[in-house]
């Protein structure tokens, strides 16, 4: 299955809800209002689609900032591994997630890396070598340059009502895991569904009926073609950090991480690719 059709699979749910969302929020405004927010969100996502506004997507939607000056002084060694390969500075702009403490990174857009605040913090105390934070953003870089994330800035915007819905399901849910049965009544969900679909088509409520079929085919569907989409990123910044010649940094920067099947998984392919990436002359 070609990437766009994953990617598309994965975000179609996403995207139809919040199109629902909007629709009928605007349709409770007065119609002046009701037309500011359908031109405005349609001018806002042809200008993202376009690539204008990226910067400013990144600040709303990851919560992240230019990196600072001496935050660029301290990812020196990491930016000139990362220029040797092409994925650095200018061809990136390098924005910091404050609040994030995690060592993470990730790609947006056409040119932007957001890094964690915490990757950061372990380069400067010697935490994280440069070596290994170079391959970590190579990894998000990559993905950026390669046209994976390209469009992320506008799926984004378009799918933040379904970001709020999911936020506040996260705090039913979180709550729900603490009483009794809860957990067995959501892996039974398919029945339950299934009964009311029933009832609703024996009403003659046909439309309704749709509705709880989708909605039930959404909850088992959507996480499997995420898990999948993940997965693809995943092989394919691997595949780009082996071409950068830092195979060998990224493997040594998981094996420091928590041992999951699917991680111990990815180091033997790193293990692999290590064995013929190309040298590049990394910085210490």
């Amino acid at each position: 299955m070609p990437r766009w059709m994953v990617k598309a699979l994965a975000v179609i749910p996403a995207l139809a809800v919040s199109t629902v969302v909007t629709s009928m929020v605007g349709a409770t405004l007065p119609p002046v209002a009701g037309l500011a927010l359908f031109v405005g969100g349609l001018v806002t996502g042809v200008l993202l689609l376009a690539g204008v506004g990226e910067p400013a997507a990144a600040r709303v939607l990851l919560a992240s900032r230019p990196a600072r000056a001496e935050e660029l002084d301290m990812l020196a060694g990491a930016l000139t591994v990362l220029c040797r390969a092409q994925l650095g500075p200018p061809v990136i702009r390098l924005r910091v997630r404050p609040g994030e403490h995690s060592i993470a990174a990730g790609g947006f857009g056409r040119r932007t890396v957001v890094v964690s605040a915490g990757l950061v913090d372990a380069v400067e105390d010697g935490r994280l070598p440069q070596d290994q934070a170079a391959a970590v953003i190579a990894h998000a870089a990559a993905l950026a340059r390669g046209g994976w994330v390209r469009n992320d800035p506008v799926l984004g915007f378009w799918s933040l009502p379904w970001q709020v819905i999911a936020a506040v399901a996260q705090v039913v849910a979180s709550v729900g895991r603490r009483l009794p049965m809860t957990s067995v009544a959501w892996r039974l969900r398919g029945i339950v569904l299934a009964i009311a679909v029933v009832q609703a088509v024996q009403l003659h409520q046909v439309w309704l009926a749709a509705t709880i079929a989708g909605i039930g085919v959404v909850s088992y569907v959507m996480p499997v073609l995420e898990r999948r989409w993940r997965r693809l990123l995943i092989e394919a910044g691997d595949v780009a950090v082996r071409e950068a010649g830092l195979a060998a940094p990224l493997a040594a920067f998981l094996r420091r991480c928590p041992r999951t099947p699917a991680r111990q998984a990815r180091l033997r392919t790193l293990e692999v690719l290590t064995q013929v990436a190309r040298p590049l002359g990394l910085v210490h």
